[in-house]
């Protein structure tokens, strides 16, 4: 995930925390590994330029599937929209700042007694044939 984050964002990258690509890359990942699976469906976006910036806003449901220890499936969702900022850096755009706005959510995000993911299981090619 860290070469990921790093191919599409700039080193000083603000997320919900201000951190470098590597922390975000952490945070990311620590939070991801709580979810079974994740699906996050993004609107066209609206974009405008600034003058050598390019904004980027669009809409977000997201939706999160936890396992709990028990067997029982916790669901997430939360909607809101995200703000991106993009910099041109040498031949591509690069993100050099997200914001996250949630308007509002069902349900909660459990950290305890959940089962973790450190990959990516609904990936893993025995499930996939």
């Amino acid at each position: 995930m860290n070469d990921t984050l790093s191919a599409i964002t700039h080193n000083y990258a603000i997320y919900a925390r201000s951190c470098s690509g590597a922390q975000a890359a952490r945070h990311f990942s620590a939070f991801l590994e709580c979810c079974y699976w994740t699906h996050h469906l993004i609107a066209h976006p609206m974009i405008e330029e600034v003058g050598s910036r390019v904004r980027a806003t669009a809409r977000v449901t997201a939706t999160h599937l936890q396992r709990r220890l028990d067997g029982s499936i916790n669901r997430w969702l939360v909607r809101g929209s995200y703000h991106d900022t993009f910099e041109r850096r040498g031949s591509g755009w690069l993100i050099v700042r997200r914001d996250c706005f949630c308007l509002d959510a069902d349900g909660d995000f459990e950290s305890e007694g959940i089962k973790r993911y450190p990959e990516l299981e609904w990936a893993r090619r025995e499930l996939l044939g």
